[in-house]
């Protein structure tokens, strides 16, 4: 029985929660599926194909509720918020995004798309309009790439309690940003970035 491309995606996102995306390749998903693995050739070219795929299920949900006005700075705030939780809803999710075709991974590309339109509609040129959707794209995706990786708050605690860690105004300045949560700072940094856009804009 022909293998249907959206079963297989279901399968692979299953086996990324599972095992990560290190052990994800299109020859370990044949064989949860039962077949060889040319026979996902015909839907994967190779493993970047497959994550292009589970990138646009991943994305997909954050498109669909992205809304359609309001004041622009807001919309990007939700919006990579949006983006932001859902890459790190999913293991690994953030590095599977990262490198996307957005040929392949269309919903990443319509939230580019959708920045772009909102950008362009607030007063940037077109062509700025293209770079800013894109900063803030990958500042989400590079963001979430380091908050997937993130030591616990007991790890860290332990690091800056070491007298051996070697950096004694970032140890500081840790202890006092101390039970500030991922979501906190992942705010206190997009803030900067928009405030950046407010005021290229003039």
């Amino acid at each position: 029985m022909p293998i249907e491309r959206a079963d297989a995606v279901r399968v692979a996102l299953g086996l990324l929660e599972d095992e990560g995306l290190d052990k994800l390749t299109v020859r370990r998903l044949a064989t949860e599926l039962g077949v060889k693995a040319p026979a996902l050739y015909w839907h994967f070219s190779g493993k970047r194909a497959l994550l292009d795929h589970l990138t646009d299920v991943l994305v997909a949900p954050v498109v669909a509720a992205l809304p359609d006005g309001g004041p622009w700075l807001k919309w990007l705030e939700e919006a990579a918020f949006a983006l932001h939780a859902a890459l790190l809803a999913h293991r690994d999710g953030a590095r599977v995004a990262l490198g996307a075709d957005l040929r392949t991974a269309r919903a990443l590309g319509d939230f580019a798309e959708r920045a772009v339109g909102v950008l362009h509609e607030a007063g940037f040129p077109l062509g700025d309009a293209t770079r800013a959707a894109g900063v803030l794209v990958h500042f989400v995706l590079g963001r979430a790439v380091e908050d997937q990786t993130r030591p616990t708050p007991e790890e860290e605690a332990a690091a800056i309690a070491d007298e051996s860690f070697p950096f004694p105004l970032m140890a500081a300045g840790l202890r006092e940003r101390a039970g500030a949560t991922v979501e906190d700072d992942f705010r206190y940094a997009l803030g900067i970035m928009l405030a950046g856009l407010r005021a290229t804009l003039g």
